[in-house]
């Protein structure tokens, strides 16, 4: 495996930049939801559902988690942000995040992401590839010759478990669209997170 080098400075950049939307999972919503104990208008209040055009989807938010269909349309979860660019949750003055302990996956493997590659002779045998995102690349401190190795097993684990939510998120997604296709739940947002938060204990862990 490759030598990865990581060393968080807080220096707060991945939760300023005003071309990143930090997207959600459904599972990132409960723990919030559940966490600070928050009521449906509380959680409108801090995540957002994005409505973007193709272009500058691919430009600039590089949105992961795929769409659910709204009243509005297409739309992507992600945490709201401040008139400044920085996250709803992110502390300036004390340069911290005021969930840290519930704070989504996408914020939990910064600057690093994960894929899975299958072997080509058994292809139900798979390893997690590990590599820093173009993001963390482009404006994290944290990397870089000066900076420790990292746990190499911590964060394969920590792969491990992203994909597995990633995955389980995106049935819930898909089973949620083809519902609203099907004419069987009224595509609001509310409505969808009423639907996730009827999801099972099990799952929010």
């Amino acid at each position: 495996m490759k030598e990865f080098r990581f060393r968080c400075t807080r220096c707060g950049n991945c939760c300023s930049d005003k071309n990143t939307i930090v997207n959600l999972t459904c599972f990132d919503i409960l723990r919030i939801r559940n966490g600070l104990n928050l009521s449906i208008e509380e959680i409108l209040e801090v995540i957002g559902f994005y409505i973007f055009d193709k272009e500058t989807i691919n430009e600039e938010h590089k949105m992961v988690v795929s769409p659910i269909e709204t009243e509005r349309g297409l739309a992507f979860i992600g945490l709201l942000k401040k008139d400044s660019g920085f996250c709803y949750f992110y502390n300036d003055s004390e340069k911290k995040c005021f969930i840290y302990d519930l704070r989504p996956i996408f914020c939990r493997t910064f600057p690093f992401s994960f894929n899975l590659i299958f072997s080509k002779s058994n292809k139900t045998s798979a390893k997690i590839k590990m590599f820093y995102t173009e993001k963390g690349k482009q404006y994290c401190p944290g990397i870089g010759v000066d900076a420790p190795l990292i746990n190499e097993d911590k964060w394969i684990e920590l792969g491990k478990q992203t994909i597995e939510e990633l995955n389980n998120n995106e049935i819930l997604i898909e089973k949620w669209n083809k519902a609203v296709k099907l004419g069987q739940v009224t595509p609001t947002v509310k409505s969808f997170l009423l639907t996730i938060f009827n999801i099972k204990k099990t799952n929010q862990d």
